[in-house]
């Protein structure tokens, strides 16, 4: 877990199937919302579907967040897109999604490869969405909530920092610093 790290440039080299597959199975082992399991998962190897992924990112990206372009998912080997059964979710879409793509993160990591979260969806552009059902052929059932990139990295990028666990961590009542 401390390991792992968002990486955004990939190597050429070939992520094998049987490899996909076991981090996949890794991912369905995630917890869902009363056990009712409504992941799927489609994986993209087809240049010219990764690279209208890419550009479908790029288009509907948040106006803050411009600067982060989706080129990962043009130079990734393989794109991993999590989708959530509807009907399937008990009212927890994101949720499930989440859970499912952190085992995904995960997996890839401890067999050495890497990732970055992408999220699928925006709350005020439908058209992601939409645009994101149509391309890859989503049934109405199911709702596009994560796009995963995969592949062995090409970078490593330096530690984390993150704040101290004494500001984080607060004992039977929330309390301010």
């Amino acid at each position: 877990i401390r390991g792992r790290r968002s990486i955004r440039r990939y190597t050429s080299e070939p992520v094998s199937e049987d490899l996909i597959m076991d981090i996949l199975d890794l991912a369905r082992h995630a917890p869902s919302s009363m056990n009712g399991q409504p992941c799927s998962f489609i994986v993209v190897r087809d240049r010219k579907l990764r690279e209208r992924l890419a550009e479908l990112k790029d288009t509907y990206c948040s106006p803050g967040k411009t600067q982060y372009r989706a080129n990962m998912l043009r130079e990734a080997q393989v794109v991993i897109v999590i989708c959530v059964n509807l009907a399937g979710a008990h009212d927890r879409v994101l949720e499930n999604g989440a859970l499912a793509a952190a085992n995904l993160l995960l997996a890839a990591q401890g067999r050495g490869l890497g990732s970055v979260y992408m999220t699928a969806y925006r709350d005020d552009e439908p058209r992601l969405v939409a645009d994101l059902c149509q391309l890859l052929e989503i049934p109405a059932t199911e709702t596009p909530v994560v796009i995963l990139p995969l592949g062995y990295p090409d970078e490593i990028p330096g530690p984390k920092t993150l704040k101290p666990l004494s500001g984080l961590v607060h004992h039977d009542r929330f309390h301010s610093p």
